[in-house]
């Protein structure tokens, strides 16, 4: 590789990112083909992301993949993982697991840690090879031992739920906590949860606060969701149920269920907002329509009592019923009740026994 090459390189990435010059993506792919002719690695792995990705060019997954293999040949680790993953996928080439295996190794042996990563991953998939959690974890040692937070999630989370390891809350933690700390959501939410449960940590509703606000700024609706049901817990240490709501609102809107759910509940119990019965009509239609369960059964439940709805047994019992086939064990006894006192329903002792030996088999499990 010359310097002129380089020199080529380096204008293309100029061009490509708006570098001391105006950003023009012609220009960038203009000089990296330049650069490529002398076999730039990195230039021709920056034409195959360009075709890959549609950047100034029409979109072409062959194209691409020509691109990163031709990249990969040559040594360039990035382009190697990337042609593990574009044989896993089978995007621009035929699916091939012996391939993806081939060139994960080949960036993996250079530490790479996203290609140390993806090994293990195959390895825990039993993707191309026996099922292995045992050289899967080797190889996300490696990765995690760089730094990558997206491998030390993984370990943590195997810890914390004993998945190809023996549950250990102590590892779990310190492996969250590192992935934690460099900012990864998911592992800041599993860490929020932990100090939320005290599984394996003094519980601490603080701890669990801060770190599930983190990743709620990050939009992680379940941990937007939780960080809302923690300020709306009966701890003086976090109570807020104002703020509880508002975050609510926003896991709400975006379709998660059982912030739906919780939302209303604030609602119908005037719990950090005025009470409104048709706030919380509409939110737990929303997640009873999704097929959510416990809101199913909050929708039987307003039409048998008449709040916010207009009294109707036979709504209620449609809710109940969709509620209790999914296993609700309070809508089954709901719908047992209706049945052996023949409330809105012809009375039925049959179908009575059914729903309540439903409901204790459901509460058995």
């Amino acid at each position: 590789m010359t310097d002129m090459a380089q020199s080529h390189y380096q204008l293309g990435m100029n061009y490509y990112q708006g570098k001391g010059v105006e950003k023009s993506f012609s220009e960038a792919m203009k000089w990296f083909r330049l650069a490529a002719q002398h076999r730039h690695p990195r230039a021709i792995f920056m034409l195959g992301r360009m075709y890959d990705k549609g950047t100034g060019t029409t979109e072409n997954p062959a194209e691409a993949a020509k691109y990163y293999l031709q990249s990969a040949e040559l040594g360039y680790e990035r382009a190697q993982n990337i042609a593990g993953q574009i044989y896993i996928k089978g995007r621009g080439v035929p699916a091939d697991y012996d391939q993806a295996l081939h060139w994960f190794r080949k960036a993996a042996d250079q530490n790479y840690s996203d290609a140390q990563y993806n090994l293990g991953l195959m390895y825990a998939k039993g993707h191309g090879v026996p099922k292995d959690f045992i050289e899967a974890k080797r190889w996300w040692g490696m990765a995690a031992d760089q730094g990558n937070s997206k491998v030390q999630f993984t370990l943590g989370h195997m810890y914390l739920v004993g998945k190809g390891v023996k549950k250990n809350y102590s590892k779990a933690r310190q492996w969250l906590r590192q992935a934690a700390e460099q900012g990864l959501p998911t592992a800041q939410y599993h860490l929020g949860m932990m100090y939320a449960r005290g599984t394996g940590v003094l519980q601490s509703y603080t701890e669990a606060r801060q770190w599930l606000q983190k990743a709620a700024e990050q939009n992680y609706l379940d941990a937007i969701y939780n960080l809302g049901k923690l300020l709306s817990s009966s701890s003086e240490e976090v109570r807020d149920p104002t703020s509880a709501v508002v975050l609510l609102k926003q896991a709400a809107t975006r379709g998660h269920q059982r912030s739906q759910v919780l939302l209303g509940q604030h609602f119908v119990k005037g719990i950090g907002t005025a009470q409104d019965y048709q706030l919380a009509y509409h939110w737990w239609l929303e997640a009873a329509n999704a097929g959510n369960a416990d809101a199913q059964y909050n929708l039987g439940i307003m039409y048998l009592n008449g709040k916010g709805v207009e009294k109707s047994a036979l709504e209620g019992k449609k809710w109940l019923t969709s509620a209790a086939d999914q296993g609700h064990t309070k809508a089954q006894y709901c719908l047992g009740v209706m049945y052996s006192t023949g409330r809105g329903v012809p009375l039925d002792m049959d179908e009575a026994f059914r729903w309540k030996e439903a409901a204790e088999f459901w509460e058995s499990l």
